[in-house]
């Protein structure tokens, strides 16, 4: 079995931590605490803590994400190869889950998180629901990939991905969000654990504030969205620019060759456009391996399949049903954006582990 270091970032804790501590110790853990700027007066805490533990502080706090990579690169500079499990001081994460994490994490590939996921009902504090929902929802229609709880603290891995990990954005809540978005869109494996789902005082010690901080993950999960957005904006953008132009100074749009210039103002538009979500995809959003000519007569494939299809809608939702060209180009580019993100995920850009 490997070297099991179980990294504890805490804030301004209670005597739980303690508890925390000494049974993840008794359970052959390594321990590392992680002080995020809690102040003076809960040193007597921190005090506390059994001689064993690597303790780790800095003065002002900077959030769950800075505490995470702070203690994430003590790791990396002082213990070799072993399996990382990072959990919350508050003793909402039983040791035993942990345990069970650790177990799944070293059975499995070694670029692989596994998380251990609380799966919330009715008696669960509306903050934690409310919280969890939005920010599974968003993740979903974002990524297209299920995942039950993207917040769960309560996460395994190998210590290859230390260095990976400390790279990534995001300084409080928005990280753990911020690694699953990472994870999605490279090689890195995600699996989930059950485990139990524990609230203390109805879950009255977090600091987890369910309206601001899930707006911070909602933004970062926008971000991630954002070639296809901007794509989506410059083919709009065209297409009303191009029929602007072939009205104003080309074409009667009430003679029959209008819808011919429809046409091709939606091929002009759409190529310019698909070039332009190709580098951002391929580059920064994707971050493909595969040769680029490769990739680039997959794109090519699907982009002369949309192409065809919302042409023919926008044709036909334009010079049979009589709708504004820019609102038919709209409706139709929304109802083909998961179809083309899916396919680009499953298939353009996918990125195999051998690549």
């Amino acid at each position: 079995m490997k070297l099991r270091v179980a990294l504890v970032p805490s804030y301004e804790p209670e005597t739980v931590l303690l508890d925390v501590v000494n049974e993840l110790l008794a359970n052959s853990f390594t321990v590392v605490v992680v002080n995020d700027g809690s102040g003076h007066e809960y040193d007597g805490v921190f005090s506390q803590l059994p001689e064993e533990v690597h303790y780790l502080c800095y003065e002002e706090n900077h959030g769950k994400g800075y505490a995470l990579k702070y203690g994430f690169q003590y790791i990396k500079d002082n213990f070799d190869d072993c399996i990382v499990v990072t959990l919350d001081s508050d003793g909402q994460h039983k040791v035993k889950d942990a345990v069970k994490i650790c177990d799944k994490c070293e059975e499995s590939e070694e670029a692989t998180i596994v998380l251990g996921s609380r799966f919330f009902d009715k008696k669960a504090p509306f903050k934690s629901r409310f919280g969890n929902f939005m920010a599974r929802t968003s993740f979903l229609i974002s990524t297209h990939h299920k995942i039950y709880d993207t917040q769960t603290g309560l996460r395994a891995f190998n210590s290859n991905l230390l260095e990976r990990l400390i790279s990534i954005k995001g300084d409080r809540y928005e990280y753990e969000m911020n690694v699953l978005l990472d994870a999605v869109r490279s090689d890195i494996t995600v699996n989930e654990v059950k485990i139990e789902t524990i609230y203390v005082n109805d879950n009255a010690g977090t600091h987890y504030n369910p309206f601001k901080d899930t707006m911070k993950i909602f933004i970062e999960v926008l971000k991630f969205s954002a070639s296809s957005l901007i794509g989506f904006g410059v083919d709009v953008g065209l297409f009303a620019l191009f029929t602007w132009l072939a009205k104003t100074f080309f074409v009667d749009p009430t003679a029959d060759a209008w819808q011919y210039w429809i046409i091709g103002c939606n091929i002009a538009a759409r190529i310019i456009s698909a070039s332009v979500n190709f580098t951002l995809n391929y580059i920064f959003v994707f971050r493909s391996k595969k040769k680029v000519w490769k990739a680039l007569l997959q794109y090519a494939a699907l982009a002369i399949f949309i192409l065809a299809v919302n042409t023919s809608l926008v044709w036909l939702l334009v010079t049979k049903v009589g709708m504004y060209e820019v609102l038919a180009k709209i409706i139709v580019e929304g109802t083909m954006f998961i179809v083309s993100w899916i396919i680009q995920r499953l298939f353009v850009f996918r990125r195999k582990k051998k690549e």
